[in-house]
């Protein structure tokens, strides 16, 4: 057998290095395709002298590399063959063949799609020969003198050809020539290479494209010598202003843009839905920006302003009624372009109407095609309002007026708005609040409900501006104070006055409740404001305004009469008063400003029809002229003024009213250090009051109550949110039935149960013979009665149920007046809380403990046991060191002590005896400081206590009570013998 010889394959030299390149020119890394572009052209340098067929070798890789359906080979192979190109022809060699012409040749052999390829290998192909397009024009190797013209019309016929033959490629194929215009300007080419451009779009029938629209655009800026092609567009200009319709038409690419002027045959459209926001948007939009820049600078123009390009082209075009969700989709994104990129002017041009009604429905329901893309266009309003705050009047106005509704909040269940108008700048509320108040006299509709309900969001969006500008505080722009005393002002128009003159402004009339609320807005605004010292004189500023406006009549008439009798003379007393104050330069400011602010309030309370406040305005009368009247009357008699106005503050302070509640504080601050014994026993006192019925009986005049019941359940109109009323399940004590005891719990339910049974057998008492769950009376039951009979019954069943009604009445009432003491205390444990820490080294303040202790072990209410417990703490760290109290005698001092250890021997909660020992020690410090000796006496009492502990079954007192004491003995101890 021959033997088996196998031929011996021939060496074929592989370069790795330049494979490897090629590998990584595809990788999704911008740095390794960057840096293999790099390695591959650096081998084709003049200086390693390549031969042309290793350029063509290359050029064909580079070529058949874009035909890749990797991701990222395109980028990374068209930077290459730029690069590449333009380094082999950027410096001539004389022994090379190789010319454009064969670069062409290679282009278009590479990125042939043959026919026999899938569908997908055409797709590649069609695009590797759109991204050697753009690499040979990027290259600039076809606009060198050398080079045939007919190079360049080669690549627009294949470019074009592309665009015809594959309409989905067309934008890509307009962008490749749109971009190569600023190429040919920059490089100062000849206008023959865009007038052939032109040409062949025309030719193709791409002329009245987006594509085509913005090739031309960038063609008449740049090259304005250019010749254009006649016939096309008026004035050889697709934005002059008679072509809207046909730009319209265009640009939202109908497909019988061209029919009107007989261009031979139309393009046609792309075919396939792209969500990108086309490239030709951008430059259409831009030159109009401008042209109506120079238009409001007086050039006349014969372009479409912006505005009607908007209008026309978006407005009526992308969102008309007809239009596809794919359109609408393209308008929001034209939207959220120019709220987010263009200036101001022009950004307030776009809220128009079918836009607004479409974002309008889209917001509203959540499963609605373009609802994402609404979100998106109303977040991107909110972004660029607090960016340029300017804004918020534009977008407010473009949501709320002629082209959006005054309910836009409401209707699309966002808080798109009241995020734009606590953004809002001093310039936006300038034009906002007008509109408001505008909006506010005349909603649209003529329904009474439906306006209701428009002017309440109104108010509501008024009192968010105000709380925003409150809390910005100190940093408020100047002037800010003016726009918020003119929103209080919109507020007091609509409050206090009947607009029932000849015009008839106000359309539909306004409700009395409506109007109660505008007063209860007035309230929360006020509450906001006077927390800052910048704004303590909105209040003065509001009674003042409601005063002049009744006297002129501007908005109507007032809707109470005061303008005789003695609540007119008291209030007019009152303005004076005010007027003395505000004229005021020397004195404590702090003071003059608290007595306006409780002045304002209380001539606002008798605007508001209480019939309490002009009594007040007498008390208070008296209150100033003892306090900043003459000296000497001040040093006699300031005590009783003193007393009156801790009376004045209490009545406020019982109301629930975060204003009155921040306004008694604000006068309490300024004037605690004047407070008498009586003042402060009438603080105390109500500490002492059972948190029950009885013990509102005892605190309140229960005739009144009535009427205030009227008042305050007007307050809180459309819930707590933005209503001034003070609910106390807002401060904690939303848990105080529950935690007060579970006995309240166990007796609540115990007491239904036997009031329900106590019910039924009263009931079944009264029915006799005929009961209702008797089935052998059967229905013959009643008939077996006379008429007296069923009278008598009538009667009896009466007498049931309204001793029910009283029964659940009375359980109300009493749920009610336990509500009311519990606010009642929190508003005076405040009011403490302030003068223990601005007096807590005067004597009177040693009165507070015991009160506060017995608060704090009564309570059934466990928030008001802590908070007694919490004021008490303050007292104590105040008083360190020396600010301790300053006694004279001891003696009473002594007795304090005792009544402590007293209340400590009680049962009570753990806080009780923490509290308990909190406040003999103080005592035991104040005493010491008086005298060191006392320390024996001391030592004395706290045995008594000890011995009580051991041997009473009565005394109560707990350990921790002995150790805070045995503490602070050895603390005592350390500093005396040092």
């Amino acid at each position: 057998m021959a033997p088996n010889h196998k031929r011996r394959r021939e060496a074929f030299n592989v370069d790795t290095k330049l494979v490897e390149i090629y590998e990584d020119l595809a990788s999704e890394k911008d740095e390794i395709r960057l840096k293999a572009a790099q390695a591959l052209v650096s081998q084709f340098t003049s200086d390693k002298n390549p031969t042309d067929e290793q350029i063509k070798k290359a050029l064909q890789r580079l070529f058949r590399g874009l035909c890749s359906s990797r991701k990222a080979a395109r980028i990374g192979f068209s930077i290459a063959l730029t690069e590449l190109l333009s380094q082999v022809f950027g410096s001539p060699r004389d022994s090379s063949e190789l010319n454009v012409s064969t670069v062409m040749n290679i282009w278009e052999s590479q990125t042939n799609a043959t026919g026999g390829e899938s569908g997908q290998e055409q797709r590649d192909h069609h695009f590797g020969r759109l991204f050697g397009a753009e690499a040979i024009i990027k290259s600039s190797i076809l606009f060198k003198a050398a080079v045939p013209f007919t190079e360049w019309t080669k690549v627009l016929d294949l470019v074009l050809d592309l665009a015809q033959k594959k309409p989905w490629l067309r934008e890509e194929c307009g962008w490749i020539i749109y971009r190569c215009v600023y190429e040919l300007a920059a490089q100062k080419a000849d206008a023959k290479f865009v007038e052939s451009a032109l040409e062949r779009l025309c030719s193709n029938e791409l002329a009245r494209t987006p594509e085509g629209v913005a090739i031309w655009l960038a063609a008449k800026d740049l090259f304005s010598d250019a010749k254009f092609p006649s016939k096309i567009w008026k004035h050889d200009d697709p934005l002059d202003a008679r072509e809207r319709t046909q730009l319209a038409k265009v640009m939202k690419e109908s497909s019988s843009a061209d029919s009107e002027n007989g261009q031979g045959g139309n393009a046609k459209s792309s075919g396939v839905w792209n969500s990108k926001l086309h490239f030709a948007w951008d430059p259409v939009m831009t030159r109009l920006g401008d042209s109506s820049a120079k238009e409001s600078s007086k050039s006349k123009s014969s372009r479409l302003s912006f505005a009607d390009f908007w209008t026309e082209v978006v407005d009526n075009g992308l969102f008309a009624a007809a239009s596809s969700d794919e359109r609408k989709y393209w308008g929001f994104l034209l939207f959220n372009k120019v709220i987010g990129e263009y200036p101001l002017p022009l950004a307030s041009l776009v809220f128009t109407k079918n836009l607004v009604r479409c974002l309008t429905n889209q917001l509203a329901v959540e499963d609605r095609y373009l609802n994402r893309m609404a979100v998106k266009a109303a977040k991107g309003i909110q972004t660029r309002v607090s960016k340029d705050p300017e804004f918020a009047a534009a977008s407010v106005k473009g949501l709320m007026g002629s082209s959006g509704a005054v309910n836009f909040d409401q209707a699309t269940k966002t808080k798109t708005v009241e995020k734009i108008v606590v953004e809002a700048n001093l310039g936006a509320l300038k034009q906002i609040v007008p509109l408001f108040e505008s909006l506010i006299a005349s909603p649209g509709t003529t329904d009474s409900k439906a306006a209701a309900s428009s002017r309440q969001f109104l108010a509501g969006l008024f009192l968010a501006i105000v709380r925003s500008r409150a809390s910005a505080g100190d940093e408020a722009e100047e002037g800010m104070q003016k726009i918020l005393e003119k929103i209080l002002f919109v507020f007091v128009r609509f409050a206090y006055f009947k607009d029932e003159g000849r015009d008839q402004s106000v359309v539909p009339a306004l409700t009395e409740q409506t109007q109660e609320l505008f007063r209860s807005r007035i309230n929360s605004c006020i509450n906001s404001l006077i927390a800052t010292p910048k704004y303590a004189g909105v209040a003065y500023a509001v009674v003042r305004k409601i005063r002049d406006a009744a006297k002129s009549e501007e908005h109507g008439k007032f809707i109470i009469n005061i303008e005789e009798g003695p609540i007119h003379d008291s209030v007019k007393g009152a303005f004076k008063s005010l007027k003395k104050l505000s004229n005021m330069e020397k004195g404590e400011k702090a003071g003059i400003n608290a007595f306006k602010l409780l002045y304002s309030l209380t001539i606002l309370q008798v605007y508001n029809g209480d019939a309490d406040a002009a009594s007040m305005l007498e008390e208070l009368d008296f209150c100033y002229t003892k306090i900043f009247g003459d000296k000497k009357s001040k040093k006699e008699e300031t005590s009783d003024a003193s007393d009156a106005l801790v009376e004045i503050l209490l009545s406020f302070a019982s109301k629930p009213s975060q204003l009155f509640r921040r306004m008694s504080e604000q006068v309490f601050g300024a004037f605690a250090t004047n407070i008498t014994e009586n003042g402060l026993d009438s603080l105390t006192s109500i500490l002492e009051a059972k948190e029950s019925l009885a013990g509102q009986q005892e605190m309140f005049d229960q005739q009144d109550d009535d009427d205030e019941e009227g008042d305050e359940s007007m307050m809180d109109i459309d819930g707590a949110d933005d209503s001034d009323v003070e609910v106390i399940d807002a401060e904690g004590s939303d848990n105080s039935d529950s935690d007060s005891s579970s006995e309240d719990d166990t007796t609540s339910n115990n007491g239904d149960d036997s009031e329900e049974a106590i019910f039924e057998a009263k009931l079944l008492a009264a029915l006799g013979n005929a009961r209702a769950d008797d089935e052998g009376s059967g229905s013959g039951s009643d008939s077996d009665m006379n008429d007296d009979e069923m009278e008598e019954v009538d009667t009896q069943l009466a007498k049931v149920f309204k001793a029910r009604r009283d029964a659940l009445g009375q359980k109300k009432d009493k749920k009610d007046a336990k509500e009311n003491m519990v606010n009642f205390k929190n508003r005076v444990l405040d009011l403490l809380e302030i003068y223990v820490k601005k007096c807590h080294s005067k004597l009177l303040a040693l009165d507070l403990l015991l009160p506060l202790l017995r608060l704090a072990r009564r309570s059934t209410v466990k928030q008001i046991s802590t908070k007694a417990g919490a004021v008490l703490r303050e007292y104590t760290k105040q008083c360190k060191g020396s600010a301790l109290p300053t006694i004279e005698s001891a003696e009473p001092v002594w007795e304090l002590l005792k009544s402590i250890h007293a209340e400590a021997s009680h049962s009570g909660p753990p806080a009780h005896t923490s509290a308990c020992s909190q406040a003999s020690l103080l005592v035991v410090k104040t005493l010491v400081a008086h005298d060191k000796d006392t320390i024996a006496g001391i030592v004395d009492v706290y045995a008594d206590t000890r011995k009580a502990q051991l041997l009473s079954k009565k005394c109560h007192v707990q350990a921790s009570f002995f150790s805070d004491w045995n503490n602070w003995c050895v603390s005592f101890g350390k500093q005396t013998k040092n």
